[in-house]
């Protein structure tokens, strides 16, 4: 556990162990959320906006047989 102090401008530095841990970069944008009164949440934004949307939907098209079987029936729905 790392902890930290608020400054007079209610900024902290984000201790040493956890910017290792996160692989925190100089630059990078990160989120905090307020869980309630007393706990908050440090969230890392991926560089790459695609990297965030990677693998996603991927349930939906193994539910549907893959991307073959549902182009291939899209297409017959057509003629």
């Amino acid at each position: 556990m790392a902890t930290t102090t608020l400054s007079k401008k209610y900024q902290v530095v984000i201790p040493k162990e956890v910017r290792t841990r996160m692989r925190l970069q100089v630059g990078e944008t990160v989120t905090l959320y307020s869980l309630d009164r007393d706990r908050a949440v440090l969230v890392k934004h991926s560089r790459n906006p695609t990297e965030a949307l990677r693998g996603l939907g991927k349930e939906v098209w193994r539910a549907l047989g893959g991307t073959e079987k549902y182009i291939r029936k899209e297409r017959n729905a057509w003629r």
